[in-house]
C-alpha cells in the first residue's frame, strides 16, 4: 500500500499543486465465495473482500468545479458539480453518478479534486465498479463531513448502477465493498440487508482467484436478460401461487410441481437461483464449521448450475474449472460473478498453490493461447479512510 499512496501524492502534486489533498480512502473489490444471480432474487450471497482495492485522494475546492485524474488509466475528467450524473459505463460515469446521488441527498457546498487509481482487476468479475462507487462516496463523506450509514451507502451506490450505467445488478458488489470486514466473508440476505460475518477460517486451505483475461462488459451482455427471465418465472408462479413475490419465496419442490407450467428456459433459470440460494446457505454452514471438503463441493455444484440452467459460463471458464477439479488439492471451483468471462475461485490446499497454478495455466495456456493470471486471497481489507 505504501507505493499505491507515493504514486497518489506524485500523481497529486503534478495535476493539481495548487492545493494538498485533505483526504485519502479505499473501497476493496470482491470474490464471491458462491452465491451468483440470487442477489437480485432477494436470495443469499456469500462474498469476501479483496486485497485490491480503490483508492481516492481528494480535497475541497472553493468553486463548484470537480476536477478526476485516474492514476491507472491515465485519464482526466471534468464537470461542473450541478451537472454531475451523465448515462454511459466509463470510469467518470461511475465517480459522476456517485456525486450526483449524494448531491440530490445532500446538496454539496462545493466541488472537489481527486486522483483515484486501483488494482482491482478490470473487466474480470471482481467488482472494480462497485469499488470505485463506494471509494467516490467515501471521499465526497470526508470532503462534506457527511454522516451515511453503510447500507444506505451501499443502496445509493446500487442505485448509480441502475440510473446512471444502466446496469440493473443486485445488491452484494456494493454492500459486500461497503461492508465486508477484514478476515471474513459475508453472508447477506438480499431481501431484508441482514448479514452475518463468518470468520475466513480456512485453516491449511486458500483461496485461488484465476482470472481468464477474458473480458466482459455487464450492461451489454446477457446479465439484465436473466433478470428479466427471473421476472418472467416469477409473474407465472405468482399466477399459480400468489404469496410468491419473487424466486426466494420459492421451494424446489414448488418448482418441481410447476414446471409445466413454465418454459423450458425459465424453468432452468429459476432451478439455478431456488437451488443456488440453498447452496448458499449450505456453505454459510460449512464455512463456520470448516468444512473444506463440504464447502468446496458446493462451489463445484454452483458453478454446474451456473453453466447448465443458468448459461452465464463460458469455454474458457469451464476449461479453467474442470482442470481445478482434475488437479490434485483442489477442493472445489466455480465461476464467480456474472460470468460470460471473467473469474474462477477455487478452495485449494494452501501447500499446492505452485503446482495447482501451473497446471491450470498450462492446459488454459494449450487450450486458448494465452495466459490466465493469478491471484492468491491471502488476506482481504474493508472499507474506510486511510492514513496518509
Amino acid at each position: 500500500m505504501t507505493d499505491i499512496l507515493e504514486a497518489l501524492r506524485n500523481a497529486w502534486s503534478s495535476r493539481f499543486a495548487d492545493r494538498a489533498p485533505t483526504v485519502c480512502v479505499r473501497a476493496p473489490g470482491r470474490v464471491n465465495l458462491i452465491g451468483d444471480h440470487t442477489d437480485y432474487n432477494d436470495g443469499f450471497v456469500l462474498p469476501v473482500t479483496l486485497e485490491q482495492a480503490v483508492y481516492v485522494l481528494a480535497a475541497p475546492r472553493a468553486d463548484r468545479h470537480v476536477r478526476l485524474y485516474a492514476l491507472n488509466l491515465d485519464r482526466e475528467a471534468s464537470f461542473d458539480l450541478d451537472a454531475a450524473g451523465q448515462v454511459g459505463s466509463t470510469w467518470r460515469h461511475y465517480v459522476s453518478g456517485v456525486v450526483a446521488e449524494v448531491n440530490a441527498r445532500t446538496p454539496l457546498p462545493h466541488g472537489f479534486d481527486a486522483v483515484i487509481y486501483g488494482d482491482v482487476p478490470l473487466g474480470s468479475g471482481l467488482s472494480s465498479s462497485a469499488a470505485i462507487e463506494v471509494a467516490s462516496l467515501l471521499a465526497l463523506q470526508a470532503v462534506y463531513g457527511l454522516d451515511v450509514d453503510p447500507v444506505e451507502g451501499a443502496l445509493l451506490c446500487q442505485r448509480v448502477e441502475h440510473r446512471w450505467i444502466g446496469l440493473q445488478c443486485g445488491i452484494m458488489d456494493q454492500f459486500a465493498s461497503r461492508l465486508g470486514r477484514a478476515g471474513h466473508a459475508l453472508f447477506l440476505d438480499c431481501r431484508s440487508l441482514q448479514y452475518q460475518e463468518i470468520p475466513m477460517a480456512l485453516g491449511d486451505a486458500a483461496l485461488l482467484i484465476i482470472d481468464s483475461k477474458a473480458p466482459r462488459s455487464l450492461a451489454s451482455s446477457k446479465y439484465n436478460e436473466r433478470r428479466g427471465e427471473c421476472e418472467a418465472g416469477v409473474e407465472i408462479l405468482r399466477r399459480l401461487d400468489p404469496s410468491i413475490a419473487s424466486l426466494r419465496d420459492v421451494s424446489l419442490d414448488l418448482l418441481a410441481r410447476h414446471e409445466a407450467a413454465l418454459p423450458a428456459v425459465i424453468f432452468r433459470r429459476c432451478r439455478h437461483v431456488v437451488s443456488e440460494n440453498a447452496r448458499v446457505e449450505a456453505a454459510a454452514t460449512a464455512l463456520r464449521a470448516g468444512d473444506l471438503p463440504r464447502l468446496g463441493a458446493l462451489m463445484s455444484a454452483s458453478h454446474a448450475s451456473l453453466r447448465d440452467d443458468y448459461a452465464v459460463s463460458s469455454s474458457a471458464l469451464d476449461r479453467i474449472v474442470d482442470t481445478a477439479l482434475d488437479t490434485e488439492g483442489v477442493y472445489g471451483a466455480r465461476l464467480t460473478g456474472a460470468g460470460f468471462g471473467g473469474c474462477v475461485v477455487a478452495l485449494v490446499e494452501a501447500r499446492g498453490v505452485p503446482a495447482i497454478q501451473q497446471q491450470i495455466g498450462e492446459a488454459y495456456r494449450q487450450a486458448f493461447l494465452t495466459e490466465a493470471e493469478f491471484y492468491q486471497v491471502r488476506k482481504n481489507v474493508e472499507a474506510g479512510r486511510v492514513r496518509m
